[in-house]
């Protein structure tokens, strides 16, 4: 087979040629077996020399949509170089030179023809590719129909309802969330007509003076009330010696130490009570040697004394605790706090502890999402994210329990404070593997045992029962707080409806867990309702602000959704009607109420009467009643019947009742016009608002907003002890003209250049950074007519 590539000699002729070619033919043709050879491959895998597998069609023309074909026999194109069969007759010598030529021909043509052969398989590869989009567009049609038949309308047209931002100068901003009063009263353009209008009446006018001098006046008295004693905060002294300074006496210490924890070591727990116990004892023995247990004692000792009623520990009381100067002096502490002792699990106590002190004399929601953030952020790395059974060898069973349970506080209290500001919260649900703590007593746990007693039915009363129970609910309102947050994503309401689902299969298991208890006491009986509503308002806070962005801005919204925002709304504002008003502490129970809920009863209590104003008395009271309304246009009517569906849901949801509960509510925070946390703002706003939104004859309308103000400015006189003449002979704010960026029209209250008057010093009057709002709110309603 040696003659197929050895070329001729040079002294062949062409005698020779013929003999050696007539010779090798004879041969080929006297044998009867070929040399073996594979199938040969198809004519496009062979013009671009690719592996072919031999199929029909084949791999490689599969990928490339080309036309699969063979040569068939005979056909030059199925002439295998190297074939026995196949091998062309070898040219001469003398024909070298045109067999070069013809060689270099066929090549020319060749390329010329594969450029239209290559331009078709981009053809078709543009072709096939055509036909995938469009049918997975085909598939996807019926579906994005629907989407778009069920999408909300788009957020942009109703964020105004939802949020807002107060901007300074292009430098200060501030972030509201959908509960805020400003924002809530974006729903309600008469009330911010009467009450922002120039030309409002001389006798809404003044009234509205008296109530601007009253809130001044409240102001600084809170400015005082919040201040530390700077005997304690300013000394050089070690701040250890200035914390045992400021402690009340042992009988003044076990009682508020026994409020503290039979109120509050319920679902936010923070200490193994027998052992801390043990550690006061010692600590009065003078035989504790522990530096974070004063700081905790302290922070203790300040939500215990809130919990006795208005106004406590915010005197310089020397038989009890100052709640400003014991936070103060615990911060202080902290701040000394270096390396290793941040990293203590003493100190994540006594930062989670007093920050619940804190939001007992100023709940200043974003500040405590802000420092919640920071703890949470401690406490994972300090690992408290993940779960103790992954370090058996350096993590006790006992300190494993004690870990689990304050994570799972730390939770609590950054989720609550995330649905109060509308924020998004630091951790999801999955980005921590550590479990729910176990349904076991307190004196079940000792720290010295080497396994965990099986925890009992989440039925069955412990110590940690209410934590356990709300612990299994994070993963619902994690959800809560990652669809409220994304909003603009959402294309239709299946996954709000999911949730809110998922909610109320949560109220039916805690009502079933509740119910079980039957109590043998008036005491027993107020505990069980603390803790039912304790527990009933963590998780109804997720539900309304789940609906909340969709009951009150989405004219679309399903009829499921308006029902039960409203009667969530109203369950909100009527817990103190399940409690018995002649027992012993009641007094302090309607304090401690009022204190946690302030902010959820207002909003419930403008939610409500967005329902009123959308379900009129009759007929002809479906107009606006006041005369100057700006609104350009009232909600479909379709909104107007789903409102007027919801209300008629349930006998209790009547409108009459809407109304008288949403009177009780108002009243109860005019009672409490002095407590620390209670603005004027939000009573003088949620006065209009109810007032105008009930209807009527514009003269009966002006009347209620007349009568509801007087209230106001009554229960303030009443409350600094003073009286109509004292208050009218009180300056007037001085005012100097400031020009400030301001909210938009749709988002605030005046226009966006808007020149305001305020005082150069109201910044020394008002305790947090908020005094924005008081310029925008109260120089608007005192301006008169030009």
């Amino acid at each position: 087979m040696a003659d197929h590539g050895t070329p001729l000699s040079a002294h062949d002729n062409n005698t020779n040629s013929h003999i050696a070619s007539s010779t090798t033919a004879g041969t080929a043709s006297s044998r009867s077996v070929k040399r073996p050879r594979p199938v040969k491959s198809c004519i496009e895998c062979r013009s671009r020399k690719l592996k072919c597998d031999r199929l029909l069609p084949c791999s490689q023309c599969q990928k490339s949509s080309r036309g699969c074909r063979y040569a068939t026999d005979g056909d030059a194109n199925n002439l295998s170089e190297g074939s026995d069969a196949d091998t062309p007759e070898r040219p001469s010598k003398k024909t070298n030179l045109t067999t070069t030529h013809d060689g270099a021909t066929k090549f020319r043509d060749q390329t010329v023809s594969a450029a239209p052969s290559l331009l078709e398989e981009y053809g078709v590869r543009l072709d096939r590719l055509e036909k995938v989009v469009l049918s997975s567009m085909n598939a996807r049609s019926p579906v994005t129909a629907k989407d778009y038949s069920h999408r909300a309308p788009p957020l942009a047209s109703t964020s105004v309802t939802i949020r807002g931002l107060t901007v300074k100068g292009g430098l200060r901003t501030r972030f509201f969330g959908q509960n805020s009063t400003r924002v809530l009263l974006n729903l309600f353009d008469e009330a911010k007509d009467f009450m922002f209008r120039k030309d409002k009446p001389l006798e809404v006018r003044d009234i509205f003076t008296n109530i601007q001098k009253i809130h001044k006046g409240l102001q600084e008295e809170q400015t005082k009330a919040l201040a530390p004693i700077s005997v304690y905060v300013d000394s050089i002294t070690s701040v250890h010696k200035r914390m045992v300074d400021v402690l009340p006496k042992r009988a003044v210490c076990d009682r508020l130490l026994h409020v503290f924890l039979s109120g509050s070591e319920s679902l936010y727990r923070t200490v193994h009570v027998p052992t801390y116990m043990n550690q006061y004892e010692h600590w009065w023995d003078g035989t504790l040697q522990s530096e974070s247990f004063l700081p905790q004692l302290l922070s203790m000792l300040c939500i215990g004394y809130r919990f006795y009623g208005a106004e406590k520990g915010l005197g310089p009381d020397r038989e009890s605790i100052h709640i400003p100067t014991a936070c103060s002096l615990v911060k202080e502490w902290l701040n000394t706090l270096r390396g290793k002792q941040l990293m203590d699990f003493g100190t994540l106590q006594a930062e989670v502890l007093v920050v619940m002190a804190q939001r007992m004399i100023n709940p200043n929601n974003q500040d405590s999402w802000t420092q919640l953030g920071s703890i949470l952020r401690m406490a994972m790395t300090m690992g408290l994210h993940r779960d103790p059974s992954e370090f058996p060898q350096k993590i006790s069973p006992f300190w494993g329990e004690i870990r689990r349970r304050l994570w799972y506080t730390i939770l609590e209290l950054d989720l609550q404070m995330c649905i109060q500001c509308n924020m998004p919260a630091c951790v999801r649900e999955g980005d921590y593997t550590c479990q729910p703590p176990r349904n076991i007593d307190d004196c079940e746990l000792t720290i010295d045992m080497r396994e965990l007693p099986e925890p009992k039915p989440i039925d069955q009363r412990t110590d940690a029962q209410i934590q356990v129970f709300a612990a299994s609910t994070l993963p619902v309102r994690f959800k809560v707080i990652d669809i409220v947050n994304k909003l603009n994503t959402l294309t239709d309401y299946q996954a709000v409806i999911d949730c809110g689902n998922a909610l109320e299969r949560i109220f039916e298991d805690m009502r079933y867990i509740l119910q079980r208890r039957q109590p043998r006491n008036q005491e027993e009986a107020t505990r069980l309702w603390l803790t039912k509503t304790t527990l009933d308002m963590h998780l109804r806070r997720a539900q309304v602000a789940l609906y909340r962005p969709f009951a009150l801005s989405t004219p679309d919204v399903p009829q499921e959704i308006l029902t039960c925002y409203l009667r969530s709304s109203v369950v909100m504002m009527t817990y103190m009607d399940d409690l018995d008003a002649t027992c012993p502490n009641y007094t302090q129970i309607f304090h401690l109420h009022h204190l946690v809920l302030k902010q959820d009863i207002l909003q419930a209590a403008f939610s409500v009467c967005y329902y009123i104003k959308h379900v009129p008395a009759s007929e002809e009271e479906r107009m606006s009643p006041y005369p100057y309304s700006h609104t350009p246009g009232v909600r479909p009517d379709s909104f107007a019947e789903a409102c007027l569906i919801a209300t008629e849901s349930s006998i209790l949801l009547s409108r009459s009742r809407l109304i008288s509960v949403t009177e009780q509510a108002l009243d109860a925070m005019t009672s409490r016009i002095r407590e620390i946390g209670t603005d004027l703002k939000d009573l003088v706003s949620l006065t209009v608002v109810l007032s105008l939104c009930q209807g009527g004859p514009p003269d009966t309308a002006y009347q209620r907003v007349v009568a509801g103000l007087h209230k106001i400015v009554d229960a303030g006189i009443q409350s600094m002890h003073t009286s109509q003449n004292d208050i009218a002979a009180r300056p007037i704010m001085q005012s100097s003209p400031i020009t400030m960026n301001s909210l938009s029209n749709a988002q605030g209250f005046m226009n966006p250049v808007q020149q305001f008057l305020i005082s150069p010093e109201i910044s020394n009057m008002i305790p947090d950074d908020f005094t924005m709002w008081d310029m925008e709110f109260w120089n608007p309603l005192l301006q008169s007519g030009s």
